[in-house]
Parts: structure tokens; C-alpha cells; sequence
């Protein structure tokens, strides 16, 4: 009798996974190979070419260089007019301070991609680091792993979109092909059938601490087990807007891995995260940032050149703050900035500028930024 419930039991239990594993997302693998380019051959309009499709997928750059404000939009900004006044910033010190033209471009770039904390756009530095230190990976290491042909390839892209003609070599015969899937559509990589395999696959410690990452564009997964339940914890990857973590936007993480993912990969990665420990807390900062004494300090301490055009930095993510005394009252610029969703300028979205300045923001600092812009000319 104890045997046959065993039987049941275990029947029982067996139909309940089968039916779980239905109610995921189902996909049909493609079991091909990937196709190898050859990049022998490749002229500069197909290094521009597979750039731009290095930095919309393998590069993921577009998961932070997009309109929600976690990185300079590159898809969108003047770059021609963006590149020189980076290197211009007083603050630039790499390898193409102080020079100019497409040569000295193509160094900075390179550089931004393997040594992105050389330089840090004013606000797009990690938070408390007073943007010293960039949140950005360096793309030739995991997880991104761009090889030094697709680095060209990103920079010949981005160059071209600057007006610049390309100045990175094109690939030699010796060099390594680059491997990409079929990109027919339904057709999706083989399951990989390890754990970190599919955390490599899918980017996940470009945006969150994994593996060592140090990344912190998305929530810290460390002790996630304490805080989400596995069914919680598999909708936040396959529908991450439907849960925001406090302190992240919407939007930032793909939303497609639904229809990318394979069951096996989804189970795997799951049960990696509800392993993880809880991370270590991190270190209080006692000593505080000294007050701004000037309106371009103030703009340098709170990132405002990051978004608006202010001292030469050409950044068009934020309305055109020259001639701002002619269009608006002093009270009123005061609570564009403590409360920029109040009133949204045409063209623009809102939530894309901190609403904490009203905290943040000293009252010294507050009359010297004001000052300063209220002064502008047009």
C-alpha cells in the first residue's frame, strides 16, 4: 500500500512540473552552428555596418546610452559637435587631451571602451563617486567581450556618425572571424547548460553585480532570496516592468528575454540567484562633499552638463538653457529644478531629470546656480 502512494505521489508531482514548465515561456532551439563572418575582405562600409549592429546587440551599449539618462544618448547627441568638447574639458586628462581632430577621436573612444573611468561625463558616474569612477564595463573583458575588430568596428560607427571618415584599420586576413548566430526570425541559439554560461549570454552582470562585475545599473541581486520568492524573482526577468526596484527606472533592463530565453536557461539562472549570499554592506562615506562656491562648480558637482549644453559640453538630452532669463522667471527656473516634472518643455520626457535636487542641493548653491544661469546669454 505504502509503495503504490509512493507511485501516486511521485505521479503527482511529476504532472505538476509538466505543467509548470508549460506555463513558461516555450521556444524552439535552433541547433545551427553560428555563422562565422569572415571579415577578410570587409571594406570601411561594412566595418560601419557590423559597428552598428555590435553596439545595438553583442555591445549592449544601448542598455545605458538611451533616452533614460543612465549614460550619454550617443544615438541621439550632436556627436559631431560632442566629441571635440570632450576632449576640450579641462577635466579630460587621457590620451587625447588637448588634440583634435578624427585620429584623436578614434584614441578617445578606445579609451572610453577599455578604461572607462579615465573620464567620466559630468553626472554619469556611479553613484557617491562623484563621478570618478564610470558604472560602464570594459567591453574587451567579460561579460561583453568585444574583440579587437569589433572595437574597430564601434568606433568606424561611431566616427561616421560623428561626419567623421573612419580612421581604424581594417581587419587583416590573419585576424579572427566574427561569430555571429542566424538572425533568421524564431531561430535562437542552442540552450547553454550552466548557469554562469547563461548569465554571460544574456549580459546580466553588465547591469548587476555578478561574477564580480561591480556593476550597479540594476538592483543588487545578492541575499535576493530573502527579499523575492522564485515565482517573483522569474517575472522580474521576463517581464521587468511589471516591478520596479526602488531607485531604478523602467525600461533599463531587455524586455524580450520572454521570447529569447529558453526554459532551461530561465531555471538555471533562477536557481543561481535564490543562491547567492547576502552582499556585504557597503562602506558609509562620513566625510561629506565640500559646498560648491561658484555657479560652475555647482554644475560640475550635480552633472547638469550631462544633459543640458552648459560650459561647452554639448549634451542635448536636457532643454537649451541659453537665454533661460528671457523665458522664464527666476522662481520658475528654481522649480524646474526642484520639481522638474511640475512642467515638461516641449520636445522633452519627463522623469528623465533627478527630482531630488530640492534635498540634495544646498541653498548656497541653489542662489549661485541660479545666478549663473539666469544669467546666460541667448
Amino acid at each position: 500500500m505504502t509503495f503504490l502512494r509512493v507511485i501516486v505521489f511521485s505521479t503527482v508531482l511529476l504532472g505538476f512540473y509538466a505543467l509548470f514548465a508549460h506555463t513558461l515561456p516555450q521556444v524552439e532551439p535552433d541547433l545551427s552552428e553560428p555563422v562565422e563572418v569572415s571579415t577578410d575582405g570587409l571594406d570601411m562600409e561594412g566595418m560601419i555596418a557590423l559597428g552598428e549592429s555590435l553596439f545595438t546587440g553583442k555591445g549592449t551599449c544601448t542598455l545605458c546610452h538611451n533616452g533614460m539618462g543612465r549614460a550619454p544618448d550617443m544615438l541621439e547627441m550632436d556627436l559631431a559637435a560632442t566629441f571635440p568638447s570632450r576632449l576640450a574639458d579641462p577635466k579630460y586628462t587621457g590620451v587625447s587631451a588637448g588634440k583634435s581632430g578624427p585620429e584623436a577621436i578614434e584614441a578617445y573612444i578606445r579609451e572610453s571602451m577599455q578604461h572607462p573611468s579615465a573620464y567620466v561625463v559630468a553626472g554619469f558616474g556611479k553613484k557617491g563617486t562623484n563621478d570618478t569612477e564610470s558604472p560602464m564595463p570594459v567591453v574587451d573583458k567579460a561579460p561583453i567581450e568585444l574583440s579587437n575588430v569589433e572595437m574597430n568596428a564601434v568606433i568606424a560607427f561611431l566616427q561616421d556618425r560623428a561626419g567623421l571618415e573612419p580612421t581604424v584599420p581594417l581587419p587583416s586576413a590573419d585576424e579572427a572571424p566574427v561569430a555571429e548566430t542566424p538572425s533568421a526570425e524564431g531561430m535562437v541559439e542552442a540552450p547553454v547548460t550552466d548557469a554562469l554560461a547563461a548569465i554571460d549570454k544574456y549580459n546580466c552582470a553588465a547591469c548587476h553585480n555578478l561574477k564580480g562585475s561591480g556593476a550597479d545599473l540594476g538592483p543588487e541581486l545578492g541575499g535576493i532570496a530573502n527579499r523575492m520568492s522564485r515565482a517573483e524573482v522569474m517575472e522580474a526577468i521576463l517581464d521587468p516592468n511589471a516591478t520596479i526596484a526602488e531607485g531604478f527606472s523602467a525600461g533599463l533592463m531587455p524586455q524580450d528575454f520572454s521570447e529569447e530565453m529558453h526554459t532551461s536557461e530561465l531555471l538555471l539562472i533562477v536557481d543561481y540567484l535564490l543562491a547567492l549570499p547576502e552582499a556585504a554592506p557597503k562602506e558609509e562615506v562620513d566625510e561629506e562633499e565640500p559646498l560648491a562656491t561658484s555657479g560652475l562648480e555647482v554644475i560640475d558637482k550635480f552633472g547638469c552638463a550631462g544633459c543640458h549644453d552648459l560650459d561647452d559640453s554639448g549634451a542635448d538630452v536636457g532643454p537649451r538653457l541659453q537665454g533661460i532669463a528671457k523665458r522664464m522667471s527666476r522662481e520658475e527656473l528654481q522649480t524646474a529644478i526642484t520639481d522638474p516634472n511640475a512642467s515638461i518643455a516641449e520636445g522633452f520626457e519627463p522623469d528623465l531629470m533627478p527630482d531630488d535636487f530640492g534635498d540634495t542641493i544646498a541653498d548656497s548653491e541653489m542662489t549661485l546656480l541660479l545666478d549663473y544661469l539666469m544669467n546666460l546669454p541667448e
